[in-house]
C-alpha cells in the first residue's frame, strides 16, 4: 500500500511513497514535485454524477488528479490552502463526513460519496446544505485545514462539543451533528436570538454528540475570505 507521511511542522507537505500499479487521488493541481515514473491524469471520480455532486456540495473541483505509480516513485503534494494537514486511516467499519474544502488526498481504496444530510437545521442553518461529503472503505485519507488542525476524541462520558461550523473540518461516523445559534440558552424567540448572532459575529454553531473523533481547524475559512475580500478591495 502506499505510504504517506508529512513533512514540516508548519504549513507541511504531504510526501507519498507508491509502489509499482498503485493509485491514489488528491484535490486538482495538488502535485508538487515528483520522481519520474508517475503518470497523471484528470478524472471524474467516480462518474459524471457523483463529481458533479461533489463540486455542488463542498464546492471541489470536478476533476480530480488520479496518479498512477508505473514505477516504485515518490510524489510531493501540497494543498490550496495555507495550513495543515492530517493524514487518518480508515477501517472499513467507520468512515467521516467533511465538511467543505476537507478533503485533500487518498487512497483508490477510499471512496467519496455524497449523501443526504439527515439532520435538517444543520442543513438549512449550518451551511452544509442538504448532501454531505461521506469517505469510507479501507486506507489513508489526508484533510486539509486553514491554520492547525487538532484531533478531539468525543465520547458519551465527556458530554457534547460545541464548534462554530466555519472551523469544523471533518467527524467520525458515529458522531452526531445539530446547528443551533449560539446563544440559544439566553431566552427570547428566534429572531432575537438570530439577531444577537449576527450583532455577536459568532453566526451558527454546531453541536456534537455521540462517540468518535472530531477535526477541527484554528482559523475560519469564511472570516479569512471575508479578510481578504477587504484587504483586496481597499
Amino acid at each position: 500500500m502506499a505510504h504517506f507521511e508529512l513533512n514540516g511542522s508548519k504549513e507541511p507537505f504531504l510526501i507519498i511513497q507508491m509502489q509499482r500499479g498503485e493509485k491514489i487521488f488528491a484535490e486538482s493541481d495538488s502535485m508538487l514535485a515528483m520522481q519520474d515514473g508517475i503518470e497523471i491524469r484528470g478524472e471524474a471520480r467516480g462518474g459524471v454524477m457523483s463529481s458533479l455532486g461533489r463540486a455542488i456540495t463542498s464546492g471541489e473541483n470536478f476533476f480530480q488528479q488520479t496518479l498512477i505509480a508505473t514505477s516504485d516513485s515518490v510524489v510531493m503534494l501540497s494543498p490550496s490552502l495555507p495550513g495543515d494537514i492530517k493524514i487518518l486511516n480508515l477501517q472499513q467499519s467507520k468512515g467521516y463526513f467533511l465538511n467543505d474544502y476537507a478533503f485533500f488526498a487518498a487512497e483508490d481504496s477510499v471512496k467519496l460519496e455524497v449523501r443526504r444530510n439527515q439532520n435538517i437545521s444543520s442543513a438549512i442553518f449550518g451551511g452544509d446544505g442538504f448532501f454531505v461529503m461521506y469517505a469510507h472503505g479501507k486506507g489513508q485519507l489526508a484533510i486539509n485545514g486553514l491554520g492547525s488542525i487538532e484531533e478531539i476524541e468525543l465520547s458519551s462520558d465527556s458530554g457534547d462539543l460545541i464548534v462554530d461550523n466555519g472551523h469544523l473540518l471533518a467527524w467520525e461516523e458515529g458522531v452526531h451533528h445539530q446547528a443551533q445559534m449560539p446563544n440559544r440558552n439566553s431566552g427570547g424567540g428566534f429572531l432575537s436570538r438570530a439577531m444577537q448572532s449576527v450583532v455577536s459575529g459568532e453566526g451558527i454553531v454546531m453541536r456534537l454528540s455521540g462517540t468518535g473523533k472530531i477535526y477541527i481547524a484554528s482559523r475560519n475559512l469564511n472570516s479569512y475570505r471575508k479578510f481578504i475580500t477587504t484587504v483586496a478591495t481597499h
